[in-house]
């Protein structure tokens, strides 16, 4: 359904360009859920903000295909994006608190994405008040239900409060009422659980879960917590520096991790145990997409690194049937 090859993004700055998003692979078939992990600055964000064409100035995709229904949302002009976001392909922003607009009630921000994509049927001649105030009243039943859909409580209430009224765990849940507003095949969730707690997240991917079944919707859902990609996703993709490095079935991924970036990772979940150890920690840092290391870009950090891995760049190697792992070892 969304196929995304070798994605290539740039941020020009004034000491060079920045490749945020570097020669990226992968696919999401229907009803599947894609984990995207990985650190802080890896390029997970950029990516989704990259198949949606909505990378801030200056950034710019410089190379690659995305192929949504066969068709690469790349070459489509602007007016023709314009109908696929929130249409076809939704995505749920990271920072509710800052996608949300503050003096707009929560509920005419869901019902104007479903004006805009032509999602009402319009009914009558528009001149008379009468059809017009019957259709706007059909157009605000179908928000509340929605919006009890997504487990707002109060749903005829709430409508009309603006978003400083709404908890965070509440407007998470507007975010993804938005984005269900005109039953899209593929939502793009960006962190949707970051900042809130422990329960409330809980409670939101249980939400798109439920989406995902019932409706058959897609989705690619970015996480820096393993964990949480363990528990809600059917296959995860791991990127470090702009690159994916390691791809599989989740199964696979959390069992049987062959990347040492990934292992990194799976090492420094926290767990409960009887006895107190300390925390493993991944040594080094993320490397400086101005100055990237010449060959794999984790072999700095790496404990298992050859002379061979910093001498050149290491492909995307398939090593089982869906498997797929950027290391030395496994070419």
């Amino acid at each position: 359904m969304l196929q995304i090859r070798n994605l290539t993004s740039v941020f020009p700055t004034d000491s060079g360009m920045i490749k945020a998003v570097n020669g990226v692979d992968f696919h999401l078939k229907q009803g599947q859920i894609v984990g995207l992990v990985g650190e802080s600055g890896c390029g997970k964000s950029a990516t989704m903000l990259s198949i949606l064409r909505l990378l801030p100035h200056p950034g710019k995709i410089i190379q690659g295909e995305v192929l949504f229904e066969g068709e690469d949302l790349l070459k489509k002009p602007l007016s023709e994006m314009r109908k696929i976001r929130g249409r076809k392909i939704s995505m749920i922003f990271q920072d509710p608190m800052t996608t949300l607009n503050p003096v707009f009630k929560v509920g005419e921000q869901i019902r104007e994405s479903m004006v805009i994509h032509g999602f009402f049927k319009k009914d009558g001649w528009n001149g008379f008040d009468f059809f017009r105030r019957r259709r706007k009243r059909k157009e605000i039943d179908k928000v509340i239900s929605l919006m009890e859909e997504v487990g707002i409580p109060s749903a005829d209430l709430r409508y009309y409060d603006y978003p400083h009224q709404f908890s965070g765990g509440m407007q998470q849940r507007a975010l993804i009422a938005i984005a269900l507003a005109c039953n899209p095949r593929v939502i793009l969730a960006d962190e949707p659980t970051t900042a809130l707690d422990v329960t409330i997240q809980a409670q939101i991917l249980d939400l798109l879960r439920r989406i995902n079944e019932e409706h058959g919707t897609g989705i690619i859902l970015v996480t820096h917590d393993l964990g949480v990609a363990a528990e809600f996703c059917h296959e995860i993709a791991v990127m470090y520096a702009g690159r994916i490095v390691e791809r599989s079935k989740t199964d696979d991924i959390i069992e049987d991790p062959k990347h040492p970036y990934t292992q990194g990772l799976l090492k420094s979940i926290p767990r409960i145990v009887k006895h107190k150890q300390k925390l493993y920690v991944i040594p080094g840092s993320v490397p400086d997409l101005l100055q990237m290391p010449p060959g794999c870009a984790f072999a700095p950090r790496c404990v298992y690194a050859i002379k061979k891995c910093k001498e050149k760049n290491v492909p995307l190697t398939e090593i089982e049937e869906g498997r797929y792992v950027r290391c030395i070892n496994y070419i």
